[in-house]
């Protein structure tokens, strides 16, 4: 039976799909799991400043036991960039209110796809890096193929280009975040522009049941 690398227990199927493999106790997805495995292989110390982009779920909570200092945020609808809400600071990560070189390590698992303007996100992520941290996320990848621009925002509204596609989250239930684009492997050249060293990892780990990829974007020391 695969067990989950970030908690020890058992995985098992508990919803149909290729994310229905969670781990009983922490509820880890093969996206967490693969997540934490890059990490092993970076080998980040224990004291490093981490900044994830979400406040709950499997992988925050392994953060939190790995690292002495990880800062987390959600995006409100209508609150302000920097200001907390329930406990929770607001952050936009097209504006992040950081100091430039604040972390060591960012992370986070689908959530660039649903950020209207993804080169400015990643521009942000560089400058709140320091020289030499990693960006280590997951986004939905089509095998082969030019990332698929979705919608896009024009004065102010969401126009889109093709039929819209929802995922869901926590804080909004299912079917309620629109998707912007569906990434495809050039998803390294816009990291590229924006001054990182990037690349594509798969991970496959029959042991921890994961099989997916992880894209690794490094600052230049």
């Amino acid at each position: 039976m695969p067990t989950c690398n970030l908690c020890g227990f058992p995985v098992l199927r508990l919803h149909p799909g290729p994310a229905g493999r969670r781990c009983v106790r922490c509820l880890s997805t093969f996206r967490h799991r693969a997540v934490g495995i890059v990490l092993d292989r970076l080998a980040i110390t224990p004291g490093a400043r981490v900044y994830e982009l979400s406040s709950r779920g499997a992988l925050c909570r392994h953060l939190r036991r790995r690292f002495a200092h990880v800062t987390v945020s959600e995006l409100f609808d209508g609150v302000t960039p920097g200001a907390f809400h329930g406990g929770v600071q607001c952050q936009d990560v097209q504006r992040l209110t950081y100091g430039d070189s604040a972390f060591d390590l960012v992370t986070s698992t689908e959530v660039f796809e649903h950020v209207p303007d993804d080169r400015r996100a990643f521009d942000e992520v560089h400058r709140v890096l320091r020289p030499g941290g990693a960006l280590v996320f997951t986004v939905p990848l089509m095998a082969a193929g030019a990332t698929l621009e979705r919608a896009r925002i024009e004065h102010g509204r969401v126009v889109h280009l093709v039929e819209p596609e929802y995922h869901g989250d926590r804080l909004r239930g299912r079917g309620a975040v629109l998707a912007f684009r569906t990434y495809g492997p050039d998803i390294v050249g816009r990291l590229v522009d924006a001054g990182f060293a990037a690349a594509l990892e798969r991970v496959t780990n029959d042991a921890h049941a994961i099989d997916g990829t992880v894209v690794v974007a490094r600052k230049s020391s």
